[in-house]
């Protein structure tokens, strides 16, 4: 009848694609495998994908802060790409898609590049019996898939402090970079901006070198630093 032909057509409209069905699953992640400060997650998830971050292929650029990591992300990665290579952008949160969260010459993946690597990741999880989060899931989302389209350089930004975050497992960044340092999510990283310094410093990496904007504890950094033996610290004036 014409009422269950409209009702079927109706059924059809709702009907979602696969990527919608996996970034749906994706949304729901952290109902199931709640949130915990750790990079034990995301120590397995990027030993099973080839460690990419860390291959002399790729250099990486590390960004976190209070404010401003954002902005110096997109500046940083527009900058690279301008000059020629190819770039990886990893920034959180997006405004109207998923894709926005990451990009290769300022371009969001494609739904069939998500579907393709996004499926790959939950394989993983599942056959290693690693119960990773949301960040943690879209974390290796972008490594894979900066790794598989050849990106050259991939500018990175820290979801939640640094020294726990998810993005914390790359070994080697070619440089990193601290913006600023306020006083935000007390609870997690501390209520002093010399304490949540130290958190956000963790980002910082044995012989490589460091650049702080200049609303930070200077000091503070600059310590941590010389106690991970990073190659020099710089400060912007």
């Amino acid at each position: 009848s014409e009422e269950s032909a409209n009702n079927n057509d109706i059924k059809e409209q709702r009907e979602w694609s696969n990527y919608e069905k996996l970034v749906r699953k994706l949304y729901m992640t952290n109902l199931f495998n709640p949130v915990k400060l750790g990079l034990e997650n995301m120590d397995k998830l990027h030993k099973a994908i080839g460690t990419p971050m860390d291959q002399p292929d790729i250099s990486v650029i590390h960004i976190a802060g209070s404010n401003g990591k954002g902005s110096v992300a997109l500046k940083t990665a527009n900058t690279l790409r301008l000059a020629d290579y190819k770039v990886g952008l990893f920034v959180s949160p997006h405004i109207s898609s998923f894709r926005e969260r990451i990009q290769i010459n300022g371009e969001p993946l494609s739904e069939a590049q998500v579907e393709k690597y996004l499926k790959e990741i939950y394989d993983i999880c599942e056959d290693q019996g690693i119960p990773a989060t949301f960040f943690e899931v879209t974390t290796a989302l972008a490594f894979r898939a900066f790794a598989q389209e050849g990106v050259e350089v991939v500018v990175l930004e820290t979801g939640l402090g640094g020294r726990l975050d998810a993005t914390n497992v790359i070994k080697h960044p070619a440089l990193s970079i601290i913006t600023s340092i306020g006083l935000e999510h007390t609870r997690i990283l501390g209520d002093t901006v010399e304490l949540i310094a130290l958190e956000k410093g963790g980002i910082i990496k044995e012989g490589r070198p460091v650049l702080a904007g200049i609303n930070v504890p200077f000091e503070t950094l600059k310590q941590c630093a010389e106690e991970k033996n990073a190659s020099q610290i710089y400060q912007c004036e």
